[in-house]
C-alpha cells in the first residue's frame, strides 16, 4: 500500500496550506534598519491560555507588549516619552487591507508616563507580525522577544505574536511531545556556496531507532527556510497532529530556496544569516546510525497539494525549478545535495512512496517541477 496518503493526510496538508499565507507575508516594512533585537523562542508560554511567543514581557519590565486581552485584542506598548510620533505596523486583515509594506499603519497614543500605546479589534486566532515606526525610525518591539528577519529589507525585523484560541490550537505551542528543529549546513560543489538547510524530527527520533518518510518543504519567494518555523509553525503544527494521531510521525526538511548569486539570494542571505532564533542546538544524536545504503530513485503518485520526489542527476532548463543564468536551480539543488544529504545522515525510509514535496508560492512552483519532473 502506498504510504504516501496517511502520511500527507489532508489534515497535515490543511495546517500548513493554512499557514502559508503568514510564513511567506510581505516582508519589506517601510522606514530605516532598527536597533538589533532580542533573542527568543517561539513558542514561548503567553500572557494569556499560552498564547504562544511574543506576548510576555522580560522580568521586572515596567510595563507588558504586546498584551493578549481577554477579546482575543492585542494591546501593543512602547516606551518613547521624547517621540513625537509612534506608529505600529501590521499584516493584520482585519485592521485593514495589508499591502506589500503592511497595513498603512494605526496611529499610538501616547500616555502621561511616556508609554505610547494601541489596541486591536478582537482578532482571529493565529500568529500576527507587527512592527513600529517612531519619528521615521522602523523597530521591532523591544518588550517581545521573538522577532524574525523581514528578507527583503537586510537588518529590518518584525516582531510576532500569537492570539490563541480553538482556529489556532493546531499551530499553537501545547503541551505535548516535542520533536526537534536543527540546523545544518553542507556544500554546494559545483557552485562552491555553503547551503543551510532545516530539519524537524518527530518526537520519538533519538530513541525509536526507527526510520521515517520524509517531507521536503519549500518556502516562497520573500522569505527563506526559517519563514516556515519563524512564524509558519510548521515544527508545533507537526508536534500538534503526530500528538493526536493525525499523522504519522515524520522528518520535515526545510531548505534554503534562493541562489545566493542573485540578488534576492543574497538579500536573503544577509538577512537570515544573522542571529538564529528558536533553534536547539544540534545533538550528536541528530545523526542517527544504521542508516544503509543509498536508496534507489524513482518517486510515484503524490496527493492534491503535493509531488513525490526521489534522487536524480541533474536539473532540466526553464520554467520554474529551472537553472538560472550560472546554471543554479532548485531542481538540481533539492535532487543532488539535499535529498542525498538527508538520506546519508537521518534515518529516513529511503524508498518513493515514503517521500514527499510540497511548497508555497515560489516554493510550489518548485515542487510542482521538481515531484512531476521525476515520477
Amino acid at each position: 500500500m502506498n504510504r504516501l496518503p496517511r502520511i500527507l493526510s489532508a489534515a497535515v496538508l490543511t495546517a500548513f496550506v493554512v499557514v502559508s499565507a503568514q510564513a511567506q507575508a510581505p516582508n519589506n516594512p517601510p522606514g530605516n534598519a532598527p536597533a538589533a533585537p532580542g533573542a527568543g523562542a517561539p513558542g514561548a508560554p503567553g500572557a494569556r491560555r499560552g498564547g504562544g511567543p511574543g506576548v510576555e514581557s522580560g522580568p521586572g519590565s515596567a510595563y507588558r507588549s504586546p498584551e493578549v486581552n481577554a477579546d482575543n485584542s492585542l494591546t501593543f506598548r512602547l516606551l518613547a516619552p521624547n517621540a513625537k510620533s509612534a506608529r505600529v505596523i501590521t499584516d493584520m486583515p482585519k485592521l485593514g487591507q495589508v499591502t506589500v509594506h503592511g497595513s498603512a499603519g494605526y496611529d499610538m497614543v501616547k500616555g502621561e508616563n511616556g508609554i505610547w500605546s494601541y489596541t486591536t479589534p478582537p482578532l482571529t486566532p493565529s500568529y500576527y507580525q507587527y512592527w513600529f515606526i517612531v519619528d521615521g525610525l522602523t523597530t521591532p518591539d523591544p518588550m517581545n522577544t521573538f522577532v524574525r528577519p523581514a528578507t527583503g529589507t537586510p537588518g529590518v525585523y518584525k516582531s510576532v505574536v500569537g492570539v490563541p484560541g480553538k482556529e489556532a490550537e493546531f499551530m499553537m505551542f501545547r503541551d505535548v511531545p516535542h520533536g526537534n528543529l536543527t540546523e545544518h549546513h553542507y556544500l554546494n560543489t559545483e557552485n562552491k556556496t555553503a547551503r543551510r538547510v532545516i530539519v524537524y524530527t518527530p518526537p520519538d527520533y533519538h530513541t525509536s531507532g526507527k526510520s521515517y518518510p520524509v517531507i521536503y518543504l519549500l518556502h516562497g519567494f520573500n522569505d527563506s527556510e526559517r519563514g516556515w518555523t519563524q512564524s509558519g509553525m510548521a515544527h508545533h503544527i507537526m508536534d500538534n497532529l503526530i500528538a493526536e494521531g493525525k499523522a504519522v510521525p515524520a522528518i520535515v526538511v526545510m531548505p534554503f530556496g534562493h541562489n545566493v548569486t542573485t540578488s534576492m539570494g543574497k538579500v536573503a542571505e544577509i538577512a537570515y544569516t544573522q542571529k538564529s532564533l528558536g533553534f536547539t542546538p544540534p545533538p550528536a544524536a541528530a545523526r542517527g546510525a544504521g542508516r544503509g545504503a543509498a536508496g534507489a530513485p524513482g518517486a510515484g503518485a503524490a496527493p492534491a497539494g503535493a509531488a513525490a520526489a526521489a534522487p536524480a542527476a541533474g536539473g532540466r532548463g526553464g520554467g520554474i525549478g529551472g537553472p538560472t543564468a550560472d546554471g543554479w536551480s532548485m531542481e538540481k539543488e533539492i535532487l543532488n545535495y539535499v535529498i542525498p544529504y538527508v538520506e546519508k545522515d537521518f534515518r529516513v525510509i529511503k524508498h518513493k512512496d515514503s517521500r514527499a514535496i510540497f511548497g508555497y508560492s515560489m516554493g510550489g512552483g518548485h515542487a510542482a517541477s521538481i515531484g512531476f519532473g521525476h515520477p
